[in-house]
């Protein structure tokens, strides 16, 4: 018997560089590299970056540009957290193949502490008709705030 040779082709899928760790990863990279611009934060500015980049087959950032902007302060610190990002090597059989993402990047204000406390002490001298005491007492104020 003689098997006659398939006349298909086998396919061949290009890989995409993935970042490491995955998206979990990349979230978490972001937010721990992430710095506030001071100017944003004066001007209360906040919500989201768009970014487009192009990640070539050795994993490196090239061509960021911003998609949708928030402030010239936010849109550079999110230009150079995409260039921070290091993506890992994609093999395609030899084909240098580019390839782009989008990334939302979140400024969000930090908000401030609901629960404040204070200490405050207070010493009083309490005195009787033989003998005469110190006595410290300690006051504690807790300030539930709710915006």
């Amino acid at each position: 018997m003689v098997k006659e040779k398939s006349h298909k082709k086998e396919k061949q899928f290009i890989e995409r560089p993935e970042y490491p760790g995955g998206k979990k990863a990349l979230q978490n990279f972001i937010a721990a590299n992430l710095r506030y611009p001071q100017d944003a934060l004066d001007a209360n500015i906040q919500g989201i970056v768009t970014v487009s980049f192009e990640v070539n087959d050795n994993g490196l950032i090239e061509s960021a540009k911003i998609i949708k902007g928030l402030s010239a302060a936010c849109d550079q610190e999110a230009l150079r957290l995409v260039h921070l990002l290091q993506y890992g090597k994609a093999f395609n059989r030899g084909l240098r193949v580019k390839t782009t993402y989008k990334i939302n990047i979140h400024f969000k204000l930090p908000q401030p502490s609901p629960i404040e406390f204070s200490y405050v002490q207070e010493a009083s001298v309490e005195e009787k008709s033989n003998t005469s005491a110190d006595k410290t007492e300690y006051t504690y104020s807790i300030h539930i705030t709710k915006e």
